[in-house]
């Protein structure tokens, strides 16, 4: 592969993460499901969770494992946990390495704000962490083939 090749991908990674983004908090699941390969693999384990500090009393928690197989499971949980939430998820300076002609990797440093319903036990939850992905080009186009999302910090707002 040329430099060139490299920022072509490359870009085309941003641009298919940006619509990963966009997709989640306009809650466009059709858009969303084009991103990802038909046999992605996700892992959400600690989609919910600060590493250093349990939510708070009363708050939801997660469980189980989230390890999601296939594109079809992966948006059923996304837009059964995103729908009744206003979201904005933001990813930063991502570090993309192009593995070949058709694989590349990612890490994105993220941040998300999710607005929960009111009768909920919190108002907002406010998120950091990164994105661990592997990409794949399927028929000429970047999808994603696994995605890992790890947390630095959650905070839980009180409602």
């Amino acid at each position: 592969m040329t430099a060139l090749d490299d920022l072509l991908a490359t870009e085309a990674i941003r641009l298919l993460k940006a619509r990963y983004f966009r997709a989640m908090d306009t809650k466009d699941w059709n858009l969303l499901a084009d991103v990802f390969c038909e046999d992605a693999f996700c892992d959400y384990t600690q989609a919910m969770t600060d590493p250093a500090t349990p939510p708070p009393s009363g708050a939801a928690q997660a469980e189980g494992e989230h390890l999601l197989q296939g594109r079809a499971a992966i948006i059923a949980y996304i837009s059964a946990g995103l729908t009744p939430l206003r979201s904005v998820h933001q990813g930063f300076m991502p570090e993309i390495t192009v593995t070949g002609p058709d694989t590349a990797s990612a890490i994105w440093p993220m941040a998300d704000r999710l607005t929960l319903p009111p009768d909920s036990p919190v108002a907002e939850i406010h998120g950091y962490g990164h994105y661990h992905e592997t990409y794949r080009k399927v028929a000429g186009q970047w999808k994603i083939a696994t995605l890992r999302l790890t947390r630095l910090r959650v905070a839980h707002v009180p409602g």
